[in-house]
């Protein structure tokens, strides 16, 4: 065996002993192992796949620069800083666990590893993400508004896009419910994994449908799953099935009318629902995930109790209240929302007693504000 070929399958063989260690060990999903996956190639090709071992403060320096330097299909042709400071982040990980396997802790130095990293300040945009592109209520009430159900195709994306909105569920866990997974009785959505619903993590999430203010499209989904008993639909069939795929018999084309009893191999034909029906509505594209943001604005303009807040949380499959009402929630909020808080807060003086409280809310915010960094 050469010498290339060695590292080659050592480098292999001690990534595979990682993956495991984060399947196995600490409960990662598949999808996040490819990431780190992903991660660490970008090490091997700066390195030309060099031996792990050899990993020094003065690499990790110039990957940095590097990976700062490298083109990218982006806007700006670069790496963005998120994507950066993601790489860095897990190939930091990485190196952490394997400066204590036997074979790797007497040679790579483990203050070396902190210099996988950002500068502060650089570190401080990439976490910070970049503006989203949310939808406001009205928008999506003019998508759901714009399609005309006169077939089963616009019936199931009506439906779909109506759930979307009543529950914040997530994408692929909306194209993998079962028919069982929703109770008509009790209104409760049981986004079980031990079912084939893919939620994050595995989680089981026990939901049911908000009170945004607007009963159409919870009734809008109800109708569509009546529909599909009425239809033979059994628990396990899907909710939410696919376009049927089949050749019509009269026309030799695929049918754009008819669903089947399949389910979705993946997200990207649902997301194009999504896309063709903003399109159509004559409004931006939203992705799904926005639907989920929408929903929280909505809630966190209400007066909620702690209670009520974990609640919430739990329904949209969050452990921490501060996930839901931080990064969903007031952590969402434009520059320009902030002015405008700032300014009824300076009216809230003693010689305007007739001015509007501050709500919670946005007591929430200011404080937020005050103690950013």
């Amino acid at each position: 065996m050469t010498s290339m070929t060695k590292t080659s399958y050592e480098n292999e063989r001690i990534k595979r002993e990682f993956f495991d260690h984060l399947k196995g060990g600490q409960g990662f999903a598949k999808s996040s192992v490819r990431v780190f996956a992903e991660a660490i190639s970008q090490w091997q090709t700066f390195t030309d796949n060099e031996d792990f071992s050899t990993y020094n403060k003065s690499k990790a320096v110039a990957f940095t620069e590097w990976l700062s330097s490298r083109a990218s299909k982006t806007d700006s042709g670069k790496v963005s800083l998120t994507t950066q400071y993601n790489y860095l982040r897990r190939i930091k990980k990485f190196f952490e666990w394997l400066s204590e396997q036997p074979t790797y802790k007497s040679k790579i130095v483990k203050s070396d590893i902190d210099f996988l990293r950002l500068s502060k300040k650089d570190a401080r945009i990439a976490r910070s993400g970049t503006t989203k592109k949310l939808p406001a209520f009205e928008d999506i009430k003019k998508i759901i508004e714009s399609i005309d159900d006169k077939t089963e195709i616009a019936m199931r994306d009506k439906a779909m896009i109506c759930f979307a909105f009543a529950t914040g569920a997530r994408i692929s866990a909306i194209i993998s419910l079962k028919m069982k997974s929703f109770d008509k009785n009790s209104m409760e959505i049981d986004q079980n994994p031990g079912d084939g619903v893919r939620t994050k993590n595995s989680k089981r999430i026990l939901s049911t449908f908000f009170p945004i203010g607007w009963d159409v499209p919870k009734q809008c989904f109800v109708e569509w799953y009546e529909y599909l008993e009425s239809k033979g639909f059994n628990g396990d069939d899907p909710i939410f099935p696919a376009t049927l795929s089949s050749f019509t018999a009269d026309k030799n084309n695929y049918s754009k009318e008819a669903i089947s009893k399949d389910f979705w191999v993946g997200t990207g034909a649902a997301r194009k629902i999504y896309e063709k029906r903003c399109i159509n509505a004559g409004v931006p594209y939203f992705h799904p995930h926005s639907f989920r943001h929408l929903v929280v604005s909505i809630l966190s303009k209400r007066r909620l109790t702690e209670e009520e807040k974990r609640a919430i949380s739990l329904n949209l499959g969050h452990e921490n209240v501060a996930t839901t009402f931080g990064a969903y929630g007031y952590g969402s909020m434009s520059n320009e929302d902030a002015v405008k808080i700032v300014q009824k807060l300076t009216n809230n003086s003693s010689e305007n007693k007739d001015q509007s409280i501050l709500t919670d809310e946005e007591k929430m915010i200011i404080e937020k504000l005050m103690n950013r960094s």
